[in-house]
């Protein structure tokens, strides 16, 4: 399959599968089945489930008990080793939509970057290494600037030294992130590099640079979602808790897409590479 139509598939399945508009859709469905005769049963079970499925996702962390295997898959960044060679930042720290209607940087959370806070602190602790943001437009269509672009003016009026950052600006993807970083490096065989980015999505990340020959990646997962262990606390939160079920669901879907494409190096990559 081509870059392109894997990134098309890719857009079309979250379009469909995103857990809230499919909750809504099984709403709207139910309801509208209520109102016949020959399908009012069906209509009763499309309703009741989907009214038991959103008190099930507001009141239990869902979520987070599916990001938590994920997420402990690589431990967090305790040490750092002290010879680095180089320090890569994926992005998707910009949302694009906003961009575009606006033209003011915003993150896609809504609050500050901690991929791009953790880049700075590390190149400004590591300023002999070589120092790679990788993140073009996540766009079916392309925008006016690429996530590069507004990246880089972000750091200069933080006053980081911007020519001494490699700026790839043309991946819409994890895999185009590798592929055409390692493409732009070309790292040399024994090199160490930091790979920075968040911990549900680092086994994939990592599982994707080793494929297209990054060998010696060292995982640096940040911006956790979960805790160690998720103790249950009744809470009644559907926004925060269907958030944490989407972050899953695209999560282990991207994992199974790229494994089965040939894209990571396992299904579930591990701190331990394959032999």
């Amino acid at each position: 399959m081509s870059a392109d139509s894997f990134f098309s598939l890719s857009k079309l399945f979250w379009f469909f599968a995103e857990p809230s508009s499919l909750l809504l859709f099984a709403w709207l469905l139910g309801s509208a089945l209520l109102w016949t005769r020959r399908w009012l049963g069906l209509g009763r079970i499309v309703v009741t489930t989907a009214a038991l499925f959103t008190f099930a996702a507001g009141l239990l962390p869902l979520g987070q008990w599916l990001l938590q295997p994920i997420e402990n898959r690589f431990p967090a960044s305790t040490a750092v080793p002290t010879q680095i060679d180089g320090i890569i930042v994926l992005g998707g720290v910009i949302d694009d939509y906003v961009i575009g209607k606006r033209g003011i940087p915003r993150s896609p959370s809504g609050a500050g970057s901690p991929r791009l806070d953790t880049f700075i602190d590390l190149v400004r602790r590591y300023p002999m290494a070589r120092h790679v943001f990788t993140g073009g437009s996540t766009e079916l269509y392309e925008g006016r600037d690429t996530e590069a672009d507004i990246v880089r003016r972000i750091f200069a009026r933080l006053g980081v030294d911007t020519t001494q950052i490699v700026f790839e600006d043309r991946s819409r993807n994890t895999y185009e992130n590798a592929t055409f970083s390692y493409a732009l490096i070309k790292p040399r065989p024994g090199e160490r590099w930091l790979l920075i980015t968040s911990a549900r999505h680092m086994p994939r990340a990592v599982g994707t640079f080793r494929n297209v020959g990054w060998k010696n990646i060292i995982a640096y997962p940040i911006d956790y979602a979960t805790e160690t262990t998720t103790v249950f606390e009744p809470e009644f939160g559907l926004g925060s808790n269907l958030h944490y079920v989407a972050e899953a669901i695209r999560e282990y879907a991207g994992l199974l897409a790229y494994y089965y494409s040939g894209r990571t190096d396992a299904l579930f990559p591990s701190p331990i590479p394959p032999s």
